[in-house]
Parts: C-alpha cells; structure tokens; sequence
C-alpha cells in the first residue's frame, strides 16, 4: 500500500466535517414561530385558521379568509370569526344573506348563538341592542310632579341595571326651588334651581342594580317647585 502523507489524511478529514456541518445546516429550518421587523401576508385567497388542538371536536379558534354563503354571481365574501373552544360562535363578521343585504355587519354572540350586538349594515348606529328613548312627559308644568316642603322631597323613583360608567342627567324644572338626583340613595352630580343638566360617573358597579330618586325642593317657603325627568342615559367615561 502506497504511504499517503499525514497532512493529506488530516485534509480529507477536515473536508468529510465540513460536509457534515453543512448537511446538518441544510436539514435544519429556522423557527416558524416567531416574525421579527416583518409583515405576514396571505393573497390570492389564501386562509389563516386556528384550530383546537383536537381537531375531532370541529373548534376553529380564529379563521380569517373565504365564507360562505358567497355574492351573487359567485363572488367570494371574505370574512372573520372566532370561537369559543367548546365550538360555539363568539364574533364575526360576514353577511348572513348577501343576496339581500350585501353589506356586513360586526356581531358578538352569546353561548346560545343569539347575536347581543350589531352594527347597522346601513352604515350608521346599531342594529341590536335595542336600547329604550326616554318616555315623554307632559308640556304642561301643571301636570309635573310638586312640591312645596323646603326639605328634599322624593318626587320621582326608578330602577335599572348600570351598563356605563358615566350617567348623562336631564331634569326639567319650573323657579322657586332645587332638585337633584340620588343615585342608591347617593347624590350624583350637582344640585339646580331650575333644569338640571350634567354628565358624571354613576357611581356603582358594572351590572349592579341602581335605584334613581329625582328629589326637590323649595327654596322660598311657600313657593312651589315641578319638575320632570327628561333623559337618564348610560354613557362613557
């Protein structure tokens, strides 16, 4: 056997690691999980879905692309859902008819599939809930609520569920004396002689119930006092 030079043996060696490394390198995938300064695109159609881990139980978590039914003439409608893990819808956006009402609408389902909130697809407002204006009240001072004690006379009483954080008040009220509102007994913005107008914080937790008194009183004995509740409204902070 021919003598092959030690130098020679330590290069071939040197070449079989190097090839090596770099098989190892081309086998290997860098993390999919994770997109640094950059932007994730999905065109052409393209989905992205999140499923459950046990894909038997029909749970797609979040799905983003195609829906049906489509518009008219075959065009797709792209859409949103989101679901709770027991399967049931929690938030979506899509048309349920484009055939009827092309337009989409934003909706937030309660476990049951009932939708809690939309927005109108005529472009503005909402479309549920259904949320109550304020009843009318008489013109007529005469036929408003009265009265004459110089202390704080409960004239009005009403009961609701606080929504909102804030409350927005409007009492209308004749001269010759003050009226407020309680809020559980508290009272919630200032007093007035004469309408009473302002937007505070309610004062009580989200879903409790709240009991609202309109009080009044006259400021000069003898003199009287009406008023009359014109709007109550939950409102934002």
């Amino acid at each position: 056997m021919a003598a092959i030079p030690t130098d020679l043996l330590d290069r071939i060696r040197a070449l079989e690691r190097q090839v090596r490394a770099l098989m190892g390198s081309a086998n290997t995938r860098p993390a999919m999980d994770r997109i640094s300064g950059g932007n994730v695109v999905i065109s052409d159609g393209g989905q992205l879905a999140v499923r459950n881990r046990d894909e038997q139980k029909g749970a797609e978590l979040l799905y983003i692309g195609q829906v049906s039914p489509a518009r008219p003439g075959g065009e797709e409608q792209q859409g949103f859902f989101v679901r709770r893990d027991d399967g049931s819808k929690a938030l979506t956006v899509h048309a349920d008819a484009p055939d009827l009402q092309p337009n989409q609408s934003v909706k937030v389902f309660d476990r049951k599939g009932n939708a809690l909130f939309a927005d109108d697809t005529g472009g503005e407002g909402l479309a549920r809930p259904y949320i109550p204006y304020p009843l009318p009240t008489p013109e007529d001072t005469g036929h408003w609520e009265s009265t004459s004690a110089t202390e704080w006379t409960t004239l009005y009483n009403g009961n609701a569920i606080a929504q909102h954080p804030y409350l927005y008040c409007l009492i209308a009220a004749t001269q010759g004396g003050e009226v407020r509102l309680l809020v559980n007994g508290a009272q919630v913005g200032p007093s007035a002689a004469g309408t009473l107008e302002f937007t505070a914080p309610l004062g009580a937790p989200y879903d409790s119930p709240v009991t609202f008194l309109v009080q009044a009183r006259a400021t000069v004995p003898g003199a009287t006092v009406r008023c009359s509740p014109r709007a109550l409204y939950g409102v934002k902070s």
